[in-house]
């Protein structure tokens, strides 16, 4: 008896997660659809946003494979490429354009004012006019903003928290991807202003160039550096989290991969939750949804993750009260 309700619970759970798929499919009349994918950085760098915009996809029904061809297009990190293959993809007659990164959705944008463009790692869509409002896009262009001023000013107040009597605090930014977190830079200087504190910029063009930065920020006695919730940024976590480790200067990040890899606290949406949504607001496209009538979303639940074996390394006491706000203590 117990197997038999076992297989039942079985069916009945498989069906359920079928549906979606199954609606697509009747919906597309078994026609497969073909979307594209406009990325600005490499096919490895990209890889974890894409498994989350699959799965995205997926749970709006949409699998690659079987109802679903996706033309996938990589700048590798040269902006001079993007317009060029975003008329590839036009060409390819693709019924809608992931761009996940302001440079991506510039590029989208030259290309098409027709085919829907959904964003992800666009902090401030209205500024860089790529849509009319976050509530009323009101063109061809959505998808995902994962910052806003609170969240910003929220992160710039835990740095103070963390580091009550630090003299500068430091924020680091890539120097050709400035568009995409311009606002927030302005964010993070209006927040500082009203806490007293003293936010120097560090701009970088290349990996490479962090060595340089952290060298910098070390000689003008940074207490620690805020990490922008670009997915440039995010890109280069890695190469950032071993030069605060190399110069002993702690770094504040977005997203928790940056921490599991020994960056000593993140503060933001995770990473995958806004490829996934985006995911969904493609599927919703390709199910008949216009974009003009899917706002741009943003989150309305954040994480704090915080390395308490990084924070002993570098001799960092982590006062008590944000170690009970925390979510997850890595140790």
């Amino acid at each position: 008896m117990a197997q038999v309700g076992r297989r039942k619970f079985l069916l009945a759970t498989g069906a359920f997660l079928a549906a979606p798929l199954a609606r697509a499919q009747q919906q597309a009349g078994a026609r497969e659809f073909t979307i594209g994918i406009l990325e600005y950085g490499t096919r490895a760098e990209f890889s974890p946003t894409l498994a989350s915009f699959k799965e995205g996809l997926r749970e709006g029904g949409f699998v690659e494979g079987q109802n679903l061809r996706i033309e996938y297009q990589y700048a590798d990190n040269d902006y001079r490429k993007v317009n060029r293959l975003a008329e590839d993809l036009v060409r390819a007659k693709v019924q809608a354009i992931y761009a996940p990164t302001t440079w991506a959705v510039h590029g989208a944008k030259a290309a098409t004012s027709t085919i829907p463009i959904v964003f992800s790692g666009v902090n401030d869509p209205v500024s860089v006019k790529f849509v009319k409002s976050l509530a009323r896009p009101g063109g061809n262009i959505t998808g995902v903003s994962t910052a806003s001023a609170d969240l910003t000013a929220k992160r710039v107040q835990l740095m103070r928290e963390l580091f009550p009597s630090a003299g500068r605090l430091g924020i680091v930014y890539d120097e050709d991807a400035i568009k995409a977190c311009q606002i927030e830079l302005k964010d993070v200087a209006g927040a500082a202003q009203q806490l007293g504190i003293d936010m120097r910029e560090f701009s970088y063009r290349e990996r490479k160039d962090l060595q340089r930065v952290f060298e910098s920020a070390q000689r003008v006695k940074v207490s620690a550096i805020l990490v922008p919730t670009t997915l440039e940024a995010q890109r280069v976590g890695g190469e950032i989290v071993a030069q605060s480790s190399s110069t002993q200067i702690p770094t504040i990040h977005s997203g928790r991969a940056a921490v599991e890899a020994g960056g000593l606290m993140s503060y933001g949406p995770n990473v995958g939750w806004s490829s996934r949504r985006a995911g969904n607001y493609v599927a919703r496209i390709l199910n008949g949804t216009k974009p003009a009538d899917l706002p741009v979303e943003r989150p309305n639940t954040y994480e704090l993750v915080i390395n308490l074996k990084t924070a002993r390394t570098m001799g960092i006491t982590i006062p008590q009260l944000i170690l009970l706000r925390a979510d997850t203590v890595l140790d």
